[in-house]
């Protein structure tokens, strides 16, 4: 029971890994977003105006100190401020799980890792591999706009303040379509090489 429930943990940790290191890695590679989707031509604003309201609205969205964002360049309406503020909510619940489950994962690590029993969860581990593949299809199947629209209506469940109108939002022409599609795939390549990692690991233990 003690180990099923940090195998557990573990997989929420590794799954929060995934979300947080997508959210800094997608920061991180934001200025070659402003070239690759020609942002400047969108807004007609300068790559580090750009740039700086796209750090405001972040540094917002995962820091737990920041409670008001104030875009110099792009207003909000009320709609666009609850749905960041919803946004931010989950950013922080994906931290809140990542620094509450680090130490079962360190657990899990030195007592089933370590200890050559991983393979008593490769089942586990290659259903978690198996997961995003499987909703890929889905993506593939019926196009990213419709899965972008279903995951959502799925996440936001009767809010739809995530609709945003340019004309009362224009921080939306900076985060297009295209963009949040490189996130995905961002995170779909983090999560099936953090997994995967781990069911090769499970694969070399065999006790």
């Amino acid at each position: 029971m003690k180990t099923k429930f940090t195998f557990v943990g573990s997989i929420l940790f590794l799954l929060s890994l995934a979300i947080l290191l997508t959210i800094y890695l997608a920061w991180l590679i934001y200025p070659q977003e402003i070239s690759w989707l020609n942002l400047t031509n969108r807004v007609h604003l300068q790559p580090q105006i750009i740039q700086h309201n796209f750090n405001v609205l972040m540094d917002y969205l995962t820091n737990p100190l920041n409670q008001a964002l104030e875009m110099p360049d792009f207003p909000s309406s009320a709609s666009g401020i609850h749905h960041f503020a919803v946004v931010k909510g989950l950013f922080h619940l994906a931290q809140g799980v990542a620094l509450v489950t680090l130490p079962i994962f360190y657990l899990f690590w030195k007592q089933v890792i370590q200890k050559g029993f991983l393979s008593l969860y490769r089942r586990g581990l290659l259903i978690m591999l198996s997961l995003p593949l499987v909703l890929g299809l889905v993506g593939v199947f019926i196009g990213f706009e419709q899965f972008f629209t279903l995951f959502h209506q799925i996440l936001f469940v009767g809010d739809d303040t995530w609709l945003f109108d340019p004309a009362k939002d224009p921080v939306i022409l900076i985060l297009p379509e295209d963009f949040f599609l490189h996130a995905f795939l961002l995170f779909f390549c983090l999560y099936e090489l953090i997994f995967g990692f781990m069911y090769l690991q499970s694969r070399k233990t065999n006790r």
